[in-house]
């Protein structure tokens, strides 16, 4: 199996008369199927990586639009020999509807990762998911984890991404930081801790954590720290 955010081959032709497609799971891995027959059932496609009984499973259609489309077992969808044909093949019972920049998706299961909608959007990566709301918007890095599954349909979009984020330290000192992933080391002398001190990542939650020696951490917008003199000193 291939990953498919690595493999993004959307242009390769069907030889001989026969009809390219990528299968994708669940964690968009795929695998490469040759298909004879123009009109395939969404039964055929997961039969065709295995999936059976096929009731357990949904297949999507993944259009050159972008959008996802559900195919049931029994309805037919026909192929371009002058492409690969995307499908997706996951096992559930229901699907959960949100859109990227209009784009209607559908997926089914409750969550996914940012750099997956964006594989299905076609979005670049200089690009990052948003989703807008009535206060500040949420902006996604591509490894988090999104949740599709609400009560209401969610709307992304997709914006620039910027190249800097912002990070507090002590408690009201912002910093501009190169988005990318620092060690604990590079951190202290950018925030210029004290010798000796140990450094602190705040949570969510206000707990803190002591960064180990040498460890590495991918910054995000609004993340806080702090330091602390080793035990046993006083600050």
């Amino acid at each position: 199996m291939e990953t498919a955010l690595e493999n993004a081959d959307t242009k390769l032709k069907s030889a001989n008369g026969s009809f390219a497609v990528k299968i994708f799971d669940k964690n968009f891995d795929f695998a490469d199927v040759t298909l004879d027959d123009e009109k395939v059932t969404g039964a055929q496609i997961a039969l065709a990586v295995g999936k059976h009984p096929v009731e357990t499973f949904v297949v999507l259609r993944h259009l050159v639009t972008g959008e996802l489309e559900t195919l049931r077992p029994t309805e037919t969808s026909v192929l371009d020999k002058n492409r690969v044909n995307r499908f997706f093949v996951v096992e559930g019972s229901l699907t959960y509807r949100f859109f990227v920049e209009g784009l209607a998706m559908e997926w089914p299961r409750r969550k996914l990762i940012a750099r997956q909608i964006k594989f299905l959007a076609g979005a670049s990566d200089e690009q990052a998911l948003t989703l807008e709301s009535a206060g500040a918007d949420l902006i996604f890095d591509d490894d988090d984890e999104v949740d599709i599954g609400g009560d209401e349909v969610e709307r992304f979009k997709l914006r620039k991404r910027k190249k800097t984020v912002t990070v507090i330290y002590g408690g009201d000192t912002e910093f501009q930081l190169e988005r990318r992933t620092y060690t604990t080391e590079e951190l202290m002398a950018v925030f210029g801790v004290p010798a000796g001190y140990k450094l602190d990542i705040i949570g969510a939650d206000g707990d803190f954590r002591e960064m180990a020696p040498g460890e590495r951490l991918k910054v995000k917008d609004g993340m806080e720290f702090a330091s602390h003199p080793p035990v046993g000193q006083s600050s």
